[in-house]
């Protein structure tokens, strides 16, 4: 009998329905400023790496620092986690930014290629969950003023050949609205994969140039990618293009004295952990990155103004 009842109860662990992931907030709040973060790569590092270190309490000092910008949202440009199939992860990153969310910041994220680890319906799945205002769409659009922003998916290995020319398309109609209204002042792009870099060990994205950059119209002035776990920003036809991977995954060396390409930030080599924050000043739009440094204070170290195309 004793036997039975342990079975049963084992059963029942087993069947019981997980509950759940909480959802973060994808609306903007009324009374939001006019002021928005972009991070990127905030997963933890990988258990199978062993030889590379782990930067959770970095990666929680980002999120106190974005939290205490009070920003209307924040985007991410992917590696949201370190392995989207896996619910635990996802339920670290709810606890993570559980004050975020509960301030009611909107969370924006695009895909990463360790967002789609454990296969990609398992883990479009978790990420709906926890972004239902996003559900299993891998590119979509934000409005917020005279802002537009883009969020596209550069994991063309995930894609079908039928999606990537979907995903063109969007793109493209997305550019053409932007450009013909006259509300829109500003565009950015955001995506995972770098177009550009001058990463030691990483390529930059030959099909994000080709698919995405390509396309560029006159009120794109901002470009923003992740994937290297360092920071970099190249100015090229007028978009300020910027890597930014400082979310709190394991730093990414770079090659800074024979560059691929002009590199407008010139501080060290080792760029860690850091957000960008944007702004809407008047018709302007403006960036300042802050990193955290050595003695756990937060700095600025780099900053750009668009002004707006004419109308």
């Amino acid at each position: 009998m004793r036997s039975a009842l342990a079975l049963l109860s084992l059963l029942a662990v087993g069947c019981a329905v997980e509950p759940p992931l909480p959802a973060a907030p994808g609306t903007t709040r009324p009374d939001a400023p006019p002021c928005f973060i972009f991070v990127g790569d905030t997963q933890k590092t990988m258990t199978l790496e062993f030889w590379r270190p782990h930067f959770d309490e970095e990666r929680r000092a980002v999120i106190r620092a974005i939290l205490a910008e009070a920003p209307a949202f924040v985007v991410n440009s992917g590696d949201v986690v370190c392995h989207g199939g896996r619910r635990a992860d996802w339920m670290r990153f709810c606890d993570e930014n559980e004050l975020l969310f509960s301030g009611a910041v909107a969370y924006f994220p695009a895909l990463g290629n360790h967002d789609y680890y454990g296969g990609a319906g398992t883990a479009l799945q978790y990420r709906a969950e926890v972004f239902p205002h996003v559900g299993t769409r891998r590119w979509y659009d934000v409005r917020f003023g005279a802002l537009r922003i883009g969020i596209l998916d550069s994991n063309f290995d995930e894609l079908s050949a039928e999606q990537i020319r979907e995903q063109d398309r969007w793109l493209a109609e997305l550019l053409r609205t932007a450009e013909a209204d006259a509300a829109v002042r500003h565009v950015i792009l955001v995506c995972h994969h770098p177009p550009y870099t001058n990463a030691r060990g990483l390529s930059e994205s030959r099909e994000v140039q080709e698919h995405f950059v390509s396309r560029l119209t006159p009120k794109v002035r901002v470009f923003f990618s992740g994937h290297v776990h360092n920071y970099e920003r190249f100015e090229k036809n007028g978009v300020q293009f910027l890597v930014s991977g400082g979310g709190g995954g394991p730093t990414r060396d770079l090659e800074t004295e024979k560059p691929r390409h002009a590199d407008r930030y010139t501080g060290p080599r080792e760029r860690p952990f850091h957000y960008c924050r944007f702004a809407l000043r008047d018709a302007a739009l403006a960036c300042d990155v802050f990193m955290l440094q050595q003695d756990d204070a937060w700095r600025r170290v780099d900053g750009f103004e668009c002004p707006p195309r004419p109308r």
